[in-house]
């Protein structure tokens, strides 16, 4: 497979990367636990399902992957679910807590890799060429990394020949007594507009996911709002969420410009490229009858 220009010229650093920050591996891991739903669908993505025998609550992609034994959420993992397994190697990202947890299972004599979780393009390829060199899948892992970098830039280019204005749009993890909780700097959610070209305004104002006041989501004045089914059943459902007056005096609130995505959105996995498509075109048919909304999407890329 050829590998474009950019890629070209990243593939070394991050193959130094890989084999600076990883042992040798042997193909003798045939009980791994997967503790990130990145982390399972990459292994999916590699054809090493097989040696799955438990995986965490966001590991919901592919279908098949629920049939296997839940530990539990990544950030409240228990050794006591995790041993009970006898896996001899478990799959985490550095979102995996708490750290007490994590290192009981090394005590207990358990392999237990991290693997970096950079919500990024490059992020997510490093993670998939670590997780295939520990299960010894890495010209798999490489093909794999060319073929996100080639579906990335087609859908990049798409983004900006759109020449227009940027859309504003915020991120709702969820809403609880009126409060709101926001996806800032540093989030999955905030990584994913801006590569799906969108502007969030609370980039700048907010670290990972915060509750903001009624007056600073009037300031933003978004253009749409997202949130997962989570989100919005926590507010009363959409049309409730839409009842709320400082969302009802937003652009957002006034067009009823709320979309409501799934949370495999969020994965940063091998389907990155899919998903930032997805939601491009979901905003797009979301908006789909208001006019100015669409003549000012995508610009932000340029």
């Amino acid at each position: 497979m050829l590998l474009n220009n950019r890629l070209t010229k990243q593939l070394p650093m991050m193959l130094c990367a890989v084999l600076v920050s990883l042992n040798v591996y042997s193909d003798s891991y045939q009980k791994i636990v997967s503790v990130d739903g990145s982390i399972t669908e990459i292994l999916y993505a590699l054809e090493q399902q097989h040696r799955l025998v438990g995986r965490d609550t966001t590991s919901i992609w592919p279908e098949a992957a629920k049939e296997l034994p839940d530990v539990g959420y990544m950030r409240q993992l228990s050794s006591e679910g995790l041993l009970s397994l006898q896996p001899d190697l478990i799959l985490v990202t550095a979102d995996a807590q708490p750290q007490s947890v994590l290192d009981q299972l090394k005590a207990a004599g358990v392999n237990v890799h991290i693997i970096e979780n950079d919500y990024s393009l490059q992020g997510v390829q490093q993670k998939i060429l670590s997780v295939a060199r520990i299960v010894e899948q890495y010209e798999k892992g490489v093909e794999l990394v060319a073929s996100l970098d080639a579906e990335m830039m087609r859908i990049q280019n798409t983004i900006k020949a759109q020449h227009q204005e940027p859309v504003s749009a915020i991120f709702v993890l969820g809403i609880r007594n009126g409060s709101m909780m926001v996806a800032g700097s540093g989030s999955r959610a905030d990584a994913l507009l801006r590569m799906a070209g969108l502007h969030n305004p609370f980039s700048d104002q907010v670290q990972n996911y915060q509750s903001v006041s009624a007056e600073a989501l009037i300031q933003a004045n978004p253009d749409i709002i997202i949130t997962m089914s989570q989100g919005a059943d926590m507010g009363g459902g959409i049309e409730q969420v839409l009842q709320d007056p400082a969302i009802r005096l937003t652009r957002a609130g006034k067009q009823k410009n709320v979309l409501v995505v799934d949370a495999r959105l969020l994965s940063f996995g091998p389907d990155l490229p899919a998903q930032i498509e997805d939601l491009y075109q979901q905003v797009n048919l979301n908006s789909s009858n208001n006019k100015k909304l669409l003549d000012r999407l995508a610009a932000w890329n340029e």
